[in-house]
């Protein structure tokens, strides 16, 4: 019976967590501002921290990275964004950088 109650519950939590796995198909409207990206496209899996909207590693900020990480996305936790381009995920990076702290 815990064998049973372990396999649900493991279950339910990779399910959950594959809802912030797959490539998004988000699209923003054109002229959107990061803010308004970052609440519409990220805070489901990016919740803020002590007023900050993310809690960066130091090799991850930075234009770069984020971009990278925004287009490719990563791992099981991160979905790609493709539709995210131009002037939307410059205005995203910069929001996400003037939003958070570096660890």
């Amino acid at each position: 019976m815990k064998f049973v109650l372990f396999v649900v519950i493991s279950g339910s939590f990779l399910f959950a967590l594959g809802g912030c796995a797959r490539k998004n198909d988000y699209m923003p409207p054109a002229g959107a501002t990061g803010e308004k990206i970052f609440k519409s496209a990220c805070v489901q899996c990016h919740s803020p921290v002590s007023g900050k909207v993310m809690m960066l590693r130091p090799e991850m900020a930075n234009k770069e990275a984020i971009v990278e990480r925004v287009r490719d996305g990563k791992g099981f936790g991160m979905p790609a964004f493709p539709n995210l381009t131009g002037d939307s995920v410059q205005s995203l990076v910069e929001y996400v950088l003037e939003n958070s702290v570096t660890q």
